[in-house]
């Protein structure tokens, strides 16, 4: 009897070892493996001349880096070959994490047009204007509750971003600033940069035509055929964590992000760069 349980308890540390190690290396792929995810999209409002326009979208880096001088987040951007690269804030939450995103600035592809937008992290971590102060030395347009166009084939879009909101106390709010944008501009494409994930269920009827997003980081942890665990205050049940979703006449894209801010590990989540081909509907 004592020499079966024996054997059974060394074949139940076995199994346990062996669990351990399958989630450590999940882990660590969920740390290390950077994945491209692609999306082409058909929208009405795109003009015919900009088919095509092709838009890379880096989230919540958090300060990672992937190989060396963050070498391999670089060339997997620039294979996109993106007419706009879009950074949607969370990219620093500390001053040890800007030469990370430094070195990922010096990387920009040449001839994109860049715009950035600050997260949450870079206002709680005090970095929110030095990240700006990198922002404007790399040529990358910073939106604050803003709006500009780009031009390409002798059409154009407007590209408007928000601040996070825990910037300043007070400031023009999304509603308002989309409210101006549509009386100046009622028949421009609008793509809309906020770092949250929240607008399909905050602003359903926002009148934009794209919105690119992160903050949730994917739910941190992914199984197979469900959707994030966690949401952003790390409890159970997540919601637009990640992939397209459709409200009223937008499109809103969640990016899982680059990185991680929190105890809980990502896991089955790897990092994301996503790249995306708009079409004119």
């Amino acid at each position: 009897m004592k020499k079966t349980q024996r054997k059974s308890n060394t074949r139940g540390f076995a199994l346990l070892g062996a669990l351990l190690a399958f989630l450590c290396l999940a882990a660590a792929d969920s740390r290390w493996h950077l994945e491209r995810t692609g999306y082409e999209l058909t929208l009405s409002r795109l003009p015919e001349a900009l088919d095509g326009l092709r838009i890379v979208h880096l989230s919540d880096l958090h300060g990672a880096r992937f190989g060396r001088e963050n070498r391999q987040l670089i060339e997997l951007m620039r294979q996109e070959e993106p007419d706009i690269v879009a950074l949607t804030g969370d990219l620093a939450e500390n001053e040890r994490q800007l030469a990370a995103v430094e070195e990922l600035l010096r990387g920009l592809p040449e001839g994109a047009a860049a715009y950035y937008v600050t997260g949450n992290h870079e206002w709680a971590g005090g970095v929110a204007k030095k990240v700006k102060a990198l922002m404007a030395r790399y040529g990358v347009t910073c939106l604050e509750n803003s709006y500009v166009s780009y031009e390409k084939n002798g059409a154009r879009i407007t590209v408007a971003g928000v601040e996070d909101p825990n910037a300043w106390a007070v400031m023009k709010r999304p509603k308002a600033l989309a409210e101006e944008l549509r009386r100046e501009r009622p028949e421009d494409f609008v793509l809309w940069l906020g770092h949250r994930n929240y607008w399909v269920r905050r602003y359903p009827a926002l009148p934009v035509d794209l919105i690119l997003s992160g903050h949730a980081h994917g739910g941190l942890v992914r199984l197979p055929g469900l959707s994030g665990l966690f949401n952003v205050e790390h409890r159970l049940g997540a919601d637009y964590e990640a992939g397209l979703y459709r409200s009223g006449s937008y499109c809103m894209e969640v990016s899982r992000g680059l990185g991680n801010s929190v105890p809980i590990p990502r896991l089955f989540n790897r990092p994301e760069l996503v790249s995306l081909v708009l079409r004119s509907g």
